[in-house]
């Protein structure tokens, strides 16, 4: 995403783990008596605390744990769908069973009802009595330093360095990565996702046989909005809609040729703005109303299809390109005889820069979909916190992203690492599932970049060049991407509740504006009511707060 910085240089050390009967002095009293620990208990605990390591030390915890109580964490976390086609419950995957023998810990995993997860965070919430660990992705208000503040998660900073230093050294591998997996005052509250996210994924894919019908042949594909607009026209003619846009008519792939993109970005001069509240969303509802007036956008979108129906649509050649997970779109496209086409992201003219790619390839902690936090009930958070660093060490980043040495994965004589036929033609789990049962792919750690560990991309060298295509664009940056950071619980709170209306409004008013209902005359009448709905004040609001993301201080050895 930004630049890599050079990584501080540290000595190797061995700290055995501690065995203090209670938790270290370098907890807050508030989590102290979260855990049910009195004063007495703490004064006791002070003078047999271990001592946080010196800048520029690195800690190592050796695996397998000592567990000789034999504890066993629970953890709450969703369950990915595809495995759930296989299994009830992690403890059936082998990767999980896997990372319990490792660290020699078990876990009860608790998997809330798919499609049910955030209502049954908040039951869980208000009933007490919380597992170790809960996976609260951002479904938790304020996220997980507002939940440190409610008492409820615990708060990791003190603790991080000692019991989770791989965790530690992935965090601040770079200011960049500190910056995100901390909050706001520079506290560590969660574990994150670590890994590079480039190249993008989401795409616009064409039926190919389309496009050659149309003049668009050796792969070429649509460059311009314009080009764009000439051939949607040639397949209005012929009953073909162009494509479904998302139901809520906001598509971003058509916005960036706008210089904008949906939601909070950094303008050209480095001030927030918002994109719907922008006078270049004008342009852009201007474009997506005519086309959707001459017939070039598929008439039901706004009924709030699902990724498959979308992908349905396609298949069945009833739009003549989509937009989503270009490798998934091929794959699903491929079983039916249907050839794609992978365009570039569209500009007004040729060679426009564009400035929102959201992918890098640095390894920076991932916030919000994978977010895991350690509740303030844990009776065992050392032992939790050396459970959860196993997943950033390297023997746990190869298990995540490759499976089970010498079951799904051999290492060549040159250090690659090879799948084998169990991985890539297991009877019983197919492909496309094998990355949430033979590996460990919905949780946080530290992870290899798909182009590294997907099984298509390392066996078939025309999928992984799809999937870099364009990748090399020398005209795309992510010089005007907000970052997604850590915001304070006030702010948070107070901005969501700004933005719960304004979205709302945003989306009915755009689906208006698209399909006629609101003549576009009226759009400045709409940005007067954002405006009266708060929309400067969110914005504000995101800067003050984007603003402390940058300038809150830094180890000084992370920069050296």
């Amino acid at each position: 995403m930004h630049s890599v910085h050079k990584n501080m240089k540290r000595r190797r050390i061995m700290r055995k783990r501690a065995l203090a009967l209670i938790l270290a002095s370098a907890l807050a009293a508030g989590m102290l008596a979260a855990c049910g620990k009195s004063p007495q208990s703490e004064a006791s605990s002070a003078a047999s605390a271990p001592q946080a390591p010196e800048a520029g030390e690195e800690v190592t915890v050796t695996y397998p744990l000592e567990n000789p109580d034999d504890v066993t964490l629970s953890w709450w976390i969703p369950m990915a769908p595809p495995a759930a086609k296989h299994i009830t419950n992690y403890s059936e995957a082998e990767a999980y069973a896997e990372f319990s023998n490792c660290t020699n810990v078990n876990v009860e995993f608790i998997h809330p009802v798919s499609g049910q997860e955030k209502e049954q965070l908040g039951v869980l919430l208000a009933g007490g009595d919380l597992p170790d660990l809960i996976m609260i992705r951002n479904w938790y208000n304020g996220g997980s330093s507002a939940g440190v503040d409610d008492g409820v998660f615990m708060d990791l900073t003190d603790l991080v360095p000692i019991y989770a230093p791989d965790y530690y050294k992935a965090i601040t591998s770079s200011e960049l990565a500190y910056r995100l997996a901390t909050n706001s005052e520079g506290r560590i509250t969660e574990f994150n996702l670590i890994k590079s996210s480039a190249p993008a994924f989401n795409r616009i894919v064409w039926n190919k046989s389309v496009l050659e019908k149309y003049g668009y042949t050796d792969g070429a594909a649509p460059e311009t909005v314009d080009e764009y607009t000439e051939l949607f026209k040639k397949m209005a003619a012929d009953g073909l809609p162009g494509f479904s846009p998302t139901s809520n008519g906001q598509v971003v792939q058509f916005m960036y040729p706008f210089g904008i993109t949906s939601g909070f970005f950094l303008g050209e001069d480095g001030s927030i703005r918002y994109g719907q509240a922008t006078e270049e969303y004008r342009d852009y509802l201007t474009l997506m109303n005519q086309w959707y007036e001459a017939g070039y956008l598929y008439k039901d979108f706004m009924t709030n299809m699902t990724q498959t129906e979308l992908q349905a649509l396609f298949n069945n050649q009833q739009v003549g390109m989509m937009i989503g997970s270009a490798d998934q779109a091929r794959a699903q496209a491929a079983t039916v005889g249907v050839d794609v086409v992978k365009a570039n992201y569209p500009r007004i003219k040729k060679g426009d820069p564009m400035h929102f790619e959201t992918t890098s390839w640095e390894q920076l902690p991932i916030l919000g979909g994978q977010t895991t936090v350690i509740s303030a009930d844990c009776e065992n958070p050392e032992l939790a916190l050396e459970y959860m660093n196993y997943y950033y060490t390297q023997e746990g980043c190869d298990l995540q992203s490759f499976g089970i040495e010498g079951k799904s994965y051999v290492v060549a004589e040159d250090g690659t690492k090879q799948y084998t036929d169990y991985m890539l033609n297991n009877p019983d789990i197919p492909i496309g599932d094998v990355g949430n049962i033979l590996k460990a792919n919905a949780c946080p750690g530290l992870r290899e970049a798909d182009i590294n560990c997907f099984p298509d991309y390392l066996t078939d060298p025309d999928i992984l060049a799809f999937r870099m295509q364009y990748s090399d664009d020398p005209t795309v940056d992510d010089s005007q991407v907000l970052p997604a950071f850590q915001m304070s619980m006030e702010a948070s709170t107070e901005r969501s509740k700004i933005m719960r209306d304004i979205t709302t409004y945003i989306d009915e008013m755009t689906l208006k504006f698209i399909t006629g209902a609101e003549p576009l005359e009226n759009f400045d009448a709409y940005l007067e009511q954002l405006d009266k709905m708060g929309m400067q004040d969110a914005i504000d609001i995101t800067a003050s707060e984007y603003e402390v993301f940058l300038t809150k201080p830094v180890p000084e050895w992370i920069t050296e």
